[in-house]
Protein backbone atom coordinates (compact mmCIF):
# COMPACT_ATOMS: atom_id res chain seq x y z
CA UNK A 1 0.00 0.00 0.00
CA UNK A 2 1.31 3.56 -0.55
CA UNK A 3 1.59 6.30 1.41
CA UNK A 4 1.28 9.74 0.08
CA UNK A 5 0.78 13.13 1.53
CA UNK A 6 -2.31 14.09 -0.82
CA UNK A 7 -5.44 11.11 0.04
CA UNK A 8 -7.40 12.84 -2.74
CA UNK A 9 -5.02 11.83 -4.96
CA UNK A 10 -4.44 8.44 -6.50
CA UNK A 11 -1.16 8.09 -6.45
CA UNK A 12 -0.22 6.41 -10.08
CA UNK A 13 -2.19 9.86 -11.72
CA UNK A 14 0.31 12.11 -10.36
CA UNK A 15 3.65 9.87 -10.00
CA UNK A 16 4.52 11.47 -13.66
CA UNK A 17 4.60 15.23 -12.04
CA UNK A 18 6.07 13.35 -8.64
CA UNK A 19 8.80 12.01 -10.93
CA UNK A 20 9.39 15.49 -13.23
CA UNK A 21 9.99 17.16 -9.67
CA UNK A 22 12.20 14.52 -8.41
CA UNK A 23 14.33 14.36 -11.92
CA UNK A 24 14.00 18.81 -11.28
CA UNK A 25 16.00 18.45 -8.07
CA UNK A 26 12.82 18.75 -5.50
CA UNK A 27 13.67 16.93 -2.49
CA UNK A 28 9.89 16.55 -1.37
CA UNK A 29 9.25 14.77 -4.29
CA UNK A 30 11.80 12.46 -3.98
CA UNK A 31 10.81 12.23 -0.64
CA UNK A 32 7.21 11.75 -1.81
CA UNK A 33 8.65 8.49 -3.86
CA UNK A 34 10.80 6.76 -0.69
CA UNK A 35 7.27 6.98 1.47
CA UNK A 36 5.30 5.64 -1.26
CA UNK A 37 7.88 2.86 -2.17
CA UNK A 38 10.56 2.17 0.21
CA UNK A 39 8.13 -0.37 2.10
CA UNK A 40 7.95 -2.48 -1.29
CA UNK A 41 11.83 -2.55 -1.94
CA UNK A 42 12.21 -3.36 1.99
CA UNK A 43 9.54 -6.05 1.57
CA UNK A 44 11.33 -7.34 -1.73
CA UNK A 45 14.93 -7.15 0.01
CA UNK A 46 14.05 -9.23 2.72
CA UNK A 47 12.68 -11.98 0.70
CA UNK A 48 15.67 -11.94 -0.84
CA UNK A 49 18.19 -11.56 2.22
CA UNK A 50 15.62 -12.82 5.29
CA UNK A 51 17.60 -10.12 7.20
CA UNK A 52 16.00 -7.29 7.99
CA UNK A 53 18.33 -5.04 8.96
CA UNK A 54 20.13 -5.90 6.43
CA UNK A 55 17.09 -5.22 4.00
CA UNK A 56 16.97 -1.89 5.22
CA UNK A 57 20.79 -1.22 4.80
CA UNK A 58 19.79 -2.13 0.89
CA UNK A 59 17.11 -0.20 0.63
CA UNK A 60 18.55 3.02 1.99
CA UNK A 61 21.24 1.53 -0.83
CA UNK A 62 18.98 1.52 -3.82
CA UNK A 63 16.88 5.10 -3.04
CA UNK A 64 20.54 6.41 -3.18
CA UNK A 65 21.07 4.94 -6.55
CA UNK A 66 17.40 6.47 -7.70
CA UNK A 67 18.53 9.65 -6.17
CA UNK A 68 21.46 9.74 -8.48
CA UNK A 69 20.07 8.30 -11.39
CA UNK A 70 16.60 9.52 -11.76
CA UNK A 71 17.10 12.47 -13.85
CA UNK A 72 17.92 9.22 -16.89
CA UNK A 73 14.26 7.30 -16.33
CA UNK A 74 12.15 7.42 -19.19
CA UNK A 75 8.56 7.83 -17.51
CA UNK A 76 6.55 4.90 -19.10
CA UNK A 77 3.84 4.04 -16.44
CA UNK A 78 4.16 2.80 -13.07
CA UNK A 79 4.61 -0.88 -13.72
CA UNK A 80 7.92 1.03 -15.68
CA UNK A 81 9.11 2.68 -12.75
CA UNK A 82 8.16 -0.50 -10.21
CA UNK A 83 10.36 -2.43 -12.45
CA UNK A 84 13.18 0.22 -12.45
CA UNK A 85 13.37 0.36 -8.75
CA UNK A 86 13.25 -3.60 -8.86
CA UNK A 87 16.14 -3.92 -11.13
CA UNK A 88 18.06 -0.95 -8.96
CA UNK A 89 17.51 -3.55 -5.92
CA UNK A 90 18.15 -6.55 -7.90
CA UNK A 91 21.76 -5.56 -9.02
CA UNK A 92 22.36 -3.90 -4.89
CA UNK A 93 21.30 -6.99 -3.75
CA UNK A 94 23.20 -9.21 -6.24
CA UNK A 95 26.58 -6.75 -5.40
CA UNK A 96 26.52 -7.41 -2.04
CA UNK A 97 25.91 -11.22 -2.22
CA UNK A 98 29.21 -11.38 -4.24
CA UNK A 99 31.25 -9.38 -1.57
CA UNK A 100 29.79 -11.07 1.01
CA UNK A 101 30.94 -14.16 -0.80
CA UNK A 102 34.50 -13.18 -0.55
CA UNK A 103 34.25 -12.76 2.67
CA UNK A 104 32.86 -15.89 4.07
CA UNK A 105 33.42 -19.48 4.17
CA UNK A 106 30.56 -21.95 2.58
CA UNK A 107 29.99 -23.05 6.47
CA UNK A 108 28.34 -19.66 6.60
CA UNK A 109 25.27 -20.08 4.82
CA UNK A 110 24.24 -23.29 6.91
CA UNK A 111 24.43 -21.44 10.35
CA UNK A 112 20.16 -20.45 10.12
CA UNK A 113 19.73 -24.70 9.28
CA UNK A 114 20.37 -24.73 12.87
CA UNK A 115 16.27 -23.88 13.71
CA UNK A 116 15.22 -24.84 17.24
CA UNK A 117 11.88 -24.68 16.28
CA UNK A 118 11.67 -28.34 14.70
CA UNK A 119 12.16 -30.45 12.00
CA UNK A 120 9.60 -29.10 9.61
CA UNK A 121 11.56 -25.20 10.03
CA UNK A 122 14.79 -26.85 9.76
CA UNK A 123 13.95 -28.31 6.27
CA UNK A 124 12.02 -24.98 5.00
CA UNK A 125 15.47 -23.30 6.12
CA UNK A 126 17.38 -25.90 4.11
CA UNK A 127 15.58 -25.96 0.87
CA UNK A 128 15.41 -22.16 1.08
CA UNK A 129 19.48 -22.06 1.52
CA UNK A 130 19.41 -24.69 -1.25
CA UNK A 131 17.40 -22.83 -3.90
CA UNK A 132 19.33 -19.59 -2.84
CA UNK A 133 22.24 -21.49 -3.96
CA UNK A 134 20.57 -22.64 -7.47
CA UNK A 135 19.34 -19.36 -8.51
CA UNK A 136 23.16 -17.57 -7.93
CA UNK A 137 24.37 -19.89 -9.88
CA UNK A 138 22.55 -18.37 -12.84
CA UNK A 139 23.83 -15.18 -14.88
CA UNK A 140 22.89 -11.60 -13.77
CA UNK A 141 20.47 -11.40 -16.43
CA UNK A 142 18.88 -14.48 -15.65
CA UNK A 143 18.53 -13.66 -12.27
CA UNK A 144 17.19 -10.16 -12.72
CA UNK A 145 14.52 -11.37 -15.07
CA UNK A 146 13.39 -14.25 -12.74
CA UNK A 147 13.16 -12.12 -9.49
CA UNK A 148 11.02 -9.29 -11.53
CA UNK A 149 8.76 -11.80 -12.68
CA UNK A 150 7.92 -13.69 -9.67
CA UNK A 151 9.53 -11.39 -7.09
CA UNK A 152 8.14 -7.66 -8.91
CA UNK A 153 5.48 -9.78 -10.21
CA UNK A 154 5.34 -7.97 -13.66
CA UNK A 155 4.91 -9.23 -17.29
CA UNK A 156 7.35 -9.62 -19.99
CA UNK A 157 6.83 -6.94 -21.64
CA UNK A 158 6.76 -5.00 -18.05
CA UNK A 159 10.64 -6.72 -17.75
CA UNK A 160 11.71 -5.65 -21.22
CA UNK A 161 10.50 -2.46 -20.30
CA UNK A 162 12.49 -2.16 -17.28
CA UNK A 163 15.63 -3.92 -18.63
CA UNK A 164 15.69 -2.38 -22.29
CA UNK A 165 15.15 -5.67 -24.06
CA UNK A 166 12.93 -6.95 -26.09
CA UNK A 167 10.00 -9.39 -25.32
CA UNK A 168 11.06 -12.14 -27.04
CA UNK A 169 14.78 -11.73 -25.36
CA UNK A 170 12.91 -11.83 -22.14
CA UNK A 171 11.04 -14.82 -22.73
CA UNK A 172 14.17 -16.51 -24.16
CA UNK A 173 16.35 -15.48 -20.81
CA UNK A 174 13.42 -16.73 -18.67
CA UNK A 175 13.25 -19.97 -20.08
CA UNK A 176 16.90 -20.31 -20.11
CA UNK A 177 16.85 -19.14 -16.20
CA UNK A 178 13.75 -21.75 -15.93
CA UNK A 179 15.86 -24.40 -17.89
CA UNK A 180 19.41 -23.87 -15.94
CA UNK A 181 17.77 -24.00 -12.18
CA UNK A 182 16.02 -27.30 -13.26
CA UNK A 183 19.13 -28.85 -13.90
CA UNK A 184 21.30 -27.02 -11.47
CA UNK A 185 18.51 -28.55 -8.96
CA UNK A 186 18.91 -31.62 -10.04
CA UNK A 187 22.23 -32.12 -10.36
CA UNK A 188 22.42 -31.05 -6.80
CA UNK A 189 19.86 -32.95 -5.67
CA UNK A 190 21.65 -36.23 -6.48
CA UNK A 191 25.24 -35.23 -5.95
CA UNK A 192 25.01 -32.81 -2.84
CA UNK A 193 27.70 -30.40 -2.55
CA UNK A 194 30.48 -31.88 0.38
CA UNK A 195 31.16 -30.39 2.99
CA UNK A 196 35.20 -29.17 3.36
CA UNK A 197 37.11 -30.83 5.96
Amino acid sequence: MFIHSNSHTEPEKDLPQVIAKAQAGDPLAFDDLYQRYAKLILRFLYLRTREAENAQDLTQEVFMRVLKNIKSFEYRGEKSFLGWLYTIATHVQIGQARRKQNLQTPLDDSAEIADPRGQEHVTTAFERIFLQHAIDQLTDDQKQVLTLKFFGDLTNQEIALAIGRSEGAVKALQYRALQSLQQILERESSDPPTVPA
